[in-house]
């Protein structure tokens, strides 16, 4: 797969995964852009079967270093992001902070799989590749996530 066709098929998802690694809205782009530039110069090295995995490998890295640096530049990466939806809807408001409170509770680990497998559609076998680990304990994180976020849930309501 070229490049061009690599970005064009996954910028939306590389953005999406930098956003919720805490990188910072108006350093989105730029980060994007780092994160295919590193795929360009590595594509020739890698043997690529899963590229969203490949990719979200390379994104993690990244955020990481921003986040390192970040403190250098005494910048704070946004925890919370923007919600669309109306805000006259107090009860939606409430629901979603509720949901991301909750979220935000799980070890990044299991936020990770819950989101690649639930929101992302990738498969088990692409989440372990994306987040380096074996099949069985993506499965392992994937399924206490859910526990958790249950548990959580309904003691809530």
């Amino acid at each position: 797969m070229t490049i061009e066709a690599l970005f064009s098929t996954y910028v939306e998802f590389v953005w999406r995964s930098l956003r919720h690694f805490g990188v910072p809205e108006a350093d989105l782009e730029d980060q994007t852009q780092e994160v295919f530039l590193v795929a360009y110069r590595r594509q020739e090295e890698c043997d690529v079967q899963h590229p969203r995995a490949w990719l979200y490998g390379i994104a993690r890295r990244r955020a990481s270093g921003y986040r390192r640096r970040s403190h250098l530049r005494h910048e704070c990466p946004v925890e919370t992001l923007p919600e669309r939806i109306d805000p006259r809807d107090l009860f939606a408001r409430t629901e979603i902070g509720l949901l991301s409170r909750v979220f935000a509770s799980l070890d990044e680990d299991k936020q990770a799989v819950f989101l690649l497998y639930e929101i992302e559609e990738m498969s088990m076998r692409e989440v372990a590749e994306a987040v380096q680990c074996p099949l069985k304990t993506a499965y392992a994180r994937y399924h206490a996530a859910r526990r958790e976020l249950s548990r959580a849930l309904g003691e809530a309501t």
